[in-house]
């Protein structure tokens, strides 16, 4: 599961920017920071990936492009686990 977590912004600034960059990623608001602290959130944008027993598998601190190589050979690699 790729998602990305926002504890700065607004909804709508975040629907803005979905405008000019869209993206099939979910972004989750975090408005008091719980899931930001927990998971070491501290540079906008930072990605996970988190695999289906919730256990995070990788961070991308900054902008990623989720369709080019290196991003869809890790996530072939995440999903080739069992």
């Amino acid at each position: 599961m790729v998602f990305r977590v926002d504890t700065k912004e607004s909804r709508e600034t975040i629907n803005k920017f979905l405008v000019k960059h869209p993206s099939n990623i979910p972004i989750l608001l975090d408005e008091k920071n719980k899931v930001g602290k927990l998971m070491g959130l501290w540079v906008h944008p930072t990605s996970y990936l988190v695999d289906c027993k919730g256990f995070l598998r990788y961070r991308a601190i900054g902008t990623v492009d989720w369709s080019g190589v290196e991003a869809l050979s890790i996530i072939d690699r995440l999903l080739g686990e069992k």
